[in-house]
C-alpha cells in the first residue's frame, strides 16, 4: 500500500484521539455573560466542565430524532415553535418551555414557526462526541421511542428523571416554595447528575463553593460578583459562573430578577443563601 495512505490514516487517528481527549478534559471556566441573539452558528458550545456542558442550538426545519446514551438533557426553548414527540408523548413546544429529557429517551421535532427553533441546552454529565445517537425514521414523527431500537433495551426504572415538558408560564403569578425574604426558588427538574431551578431575586443571593453554575436570565437585570470580577447581565443573556468562593447575585433596578439555574451536581437547599 502507498505509504501516503498510512500517513493519512495515522493523521486521522491522531486527530480523532486528540478530539476525544479534548472533549473529556474539563475546560477552565471564566466568568462570562453572553447574549444569545444573532448567533450565526447552528450549534455553539458555550461552556463545559467535567460534570456538564452548555450549548446553543438552532434548527431551521426539524430536530432529527435522537437520544443520548449517557447524559440527561435540559433544553429551554428560546425562540420558535415545534411539534413532535418526547419518548411516547406527542408534544408542542414554544418559548418559555423546558424539555426534560432523561438519557436514552428519544426526542423528535418539526418546526412550525416562520423563525427557527432555538434551544439553550445543558447536558449532565458532560457527553462525549459519541453520546448523541440519531435514529432516522422518516419525515413524519409518530409517537414512540426510537431509542428502543438500540441493541440494549431501555431498563425499567433505570433513570431517576422522568421525561416531561415544563411550561414556565404556570409559575408567572405563583410564589416559589423555597428561599427567604431575599430570594425564592423551586426545582423544575432534578436528578443525581444535575438539576434545573427557577430562581427569583428580590434583593440578593449567594452561592456556596461547590460547583459551577450556568444561568439564563429570563427577566430583570443582575449585578454578578464572581471573585474579584463584577459582571452585569440582563434578560436574554447567559451567565457562566466558575466554582469560586465568592459568587453573589444582586437585583438591579425595580423589576424582579428571574433566572434559570442549571447545576451539576444538583443544587441543594444549602448551596444558596
Amino acid at each position: 500500500m502507498d505509504p501516503r495512505w498510512w500517513i493519512g490514516i495515522g493523521v486521522a487517528l491522531f486527530l480523532a484521539l486528540a478530539g476525544y481527549i479534548w472533549l473529556k478534559t474539563p475546560q477552565e471556566l471564566q466568568p462570562t455573560v453572553r447574549a444569545l441573539e444573532g448567533i450565526a452558528e447552528s450549534r455553539l458550545k458555550l461552556a463545559r466542565t467535567s460534570a456538564s456542558e452548555l450549548e446553543y442550538r438552532k434548527f431551521l426545519t426539524r430536530v432529527i430524532p435522537y437520544f443520548r446514551e449517557s447524559a440527561h438533557e435540559f433544553s429551554y426553548v428560546l425562540r420558535g415553535r415545534a411539534v413532535g414527540f418526547l419518548k411516547n408523548q406527542e408534544i408542542e413546544v414554544q418559548p418559555g418551555y423546558l424539555l426534560v429529557i432523561p438519557r436514552r429517551t428519544a426526542l423528535g421535532l418539526r418546526v412550525i414557526s416562520p423563525e427557527p427553533l432555538e434551544l439553550l441546552s445543558v447536558y449532565a454529565p458532560a457527553p462525549t462526541g459519541l453520546d448523541e445517537i440519531q435514529v432516522l425514521i422518516g419525515d413524519i414523527f409518530p409517537p414512540g421511542d426510537p431509542s428502543s431500537l438500540h441493541p440494549h433495551p431501555l431498563p425499567i426504572g433505570e433513570s431517576d428523571l422522568q421525561p416531561h415538558l415544563v411550561n414556565l408560564g404556570v409559575w408567572e403569578n405563583k410564589e416559589l416554595p423555597r428561599g427567604s425574604s431575599l430570594f425564592e426558588w423551586t426545582y423544575l427538574a432534578r436528578s443525581t447528575a444535575g438539576s434545573v431551578a427557577l430562581v427569583r431575586v428580590r434583593e440578593r443571593l449567594q452561592f456556596q463553593k461547590r460547583s459551577p453554575h450556568f444561568l439564563y436570565i429570563r427577566r430583570g437585570r443582575a449585578r454578578i460578583t464572581v471573585g474579584e470580577e463584577t459582571l452585569e447581565a440582563t434578560a436574554g443573556q447567559v451567565a457562566i459562573l466558575p466554582n469560586v468562593p465568592t459568587r453573589i447575585m444582586e437585583r438591579v433596578g425595580e423589576e424582579l430578577l428571574e433566572f434559570l439555574l442549571f447545576s451539576a451536581p444538583p443544587l441543594r437547599a444549602k448551596d444558596i443563601f
